[in-house]
């Protein structure tokens, strides 16, 4: 059960910058983000666990599967679509890194 606090707080550093870069479209972003990230989150977690590929390849990757669906799924283009999806992304990979560097060092 421990895993899903970190698909939890996943959904807690994403999900305010998708909500408010598609404010317009507010419930409708509510259920497209959690369905994006309830697919790229089990699988980047059971790569991450069971094979060798760098983190950071699999979160460019997320990246972009997220920034698909964002402009499949919701009113923006590409280019909106793309930055939103890498600022959340890479905001909660920064942060999930320095959450990993804290708990490392005590």
């Amino acid at each position: 059960m421990a895993i899903f606090k970190y698909f939890l707080l996943t959904l807690l550093l994403e999900l305010p910058i998708v909500l408010f870069a598609y404010r317009s479209q507010l419930s409708k972003v509510l259920i497209i983000d959690i369905l994006l990230n309830l697919f790229t989150w089990p699988i980047i977690t059971f790569l991450y666990i069971n094979t060798h590929i760098p983190l950071l390849v699999m979160e460019l990757c997320v990246f972009i599967i997220e920034g698909i669906g964002l402009k499949i799924f919701l009113t923006g283009n590409w280019t909106k679509a793309m930055l939103v999806s890498f600022l959340a992304n890479g905001f909660s990979w920064s942060v999930g890194l320095l959450i990993t560097k804290i708990l490392l060092i005590n």
